[in-house]
């Protein structure tokens, strides 16, 4: 990498989510809120951040009403062919985030534990998040991923939930996904627990919400709140 700078990233939005249903923990609070994706210009190839939701699951449809956008066409849009994506790393399995991986052929990064998780019935989408064999890479907590590209296991709102560190020229950015869902608690630090994988893991997701903080400074994005927070040291 040109150490001399960060990489461009551009924020993605791949869907919107227009309804949650009864059971939502957000049904009383619901306002709709985008799927973002991120997509990275790094020198040594492209590096796609989560995929959103895919099409075609009644559910879903029933559940969330998504306006979707084709990662083809959100990829095209940037100006970035399929065959330049060299890695996508999906932050956790969940459906809105692993949706369309499936349409591109680069290796697919997931944390080990996310990977297991995902096989319970009624976690996910499984067509969605069923990634081939040959694509599929476990990663067994943080990994470097390429020059000044590094995940990092920040658990919390899933077991195996990953965000992405960029570092150059004393910068950084992190892609927090959705170890937040809204700024506000990256900004205090104190997950909300409805937004945990349960209640046994918001300790886990209040480290991993102080790690981010504490690589300050940093500019941090978050998968469903279009604010980006910037902590000054």
């Amino acid at each position: 990498m040109d150490r001399l700078r960060l990489p461009q990233i551009d924020r993605l939005v791949l869907a919107t989510v227009t309804t949650v249903p009864e059971w939502h923990p957000l049904h009383d609070t619901f306002q709709p809120f985008p799927v973002h994706a991120w997509l990275i210009r790094h020198p040594d190839g492209a590096i796609l951040v989560d995929t959103g939701i895919g099409v075609g699951n009644e559910a879903i449809d029933e559940w969330y009403h998504p306006h979707t956008t084709q990662l083809l066409d959100a990829i095209d849009g940037a100006g970035v062919l399929p065959s330049e994506i060299a890695a996508v790393v999906i932050s956790h399995l969940h459906f809105d985030h692993c949706g369309q991986q499936e349409v591109l052929t680069a290796p697919v990064y997931v944390q080990a534990i996310e990977f297991a998780v995902a096989q319970t019935p009624g976690y996910t989408v499984p067509d969605w998040a069923a990634i081939p064999e040959d694509r599929l890479r476990l990663v067994h907590g943080d990994q470097e991923l390429a020059d000044g590209v590094t995940l990092l296991s920040t658990p919390g709102h899933t077991p195996g939930h990953q965000s992405v560190l960029l570092e150059a020229a004393g910068e950084r950015v992190v892609i927090a996904a959705q170890c937040a869902f809204r700024a506000v608690e990256l900004r205090t630090g104190e997950p909300v627990a409805s937004e945990c994988h349960d209640e046994t893991w918001e300790v886990d997701a209040r480290h991993s919400l102080e790690r981010l903080r504490a690589l300050a400074p940093i500019t941090a994005h978050l998968s469903h709140d279009p604010e980006i927070v910037v902590f000054d040291r």
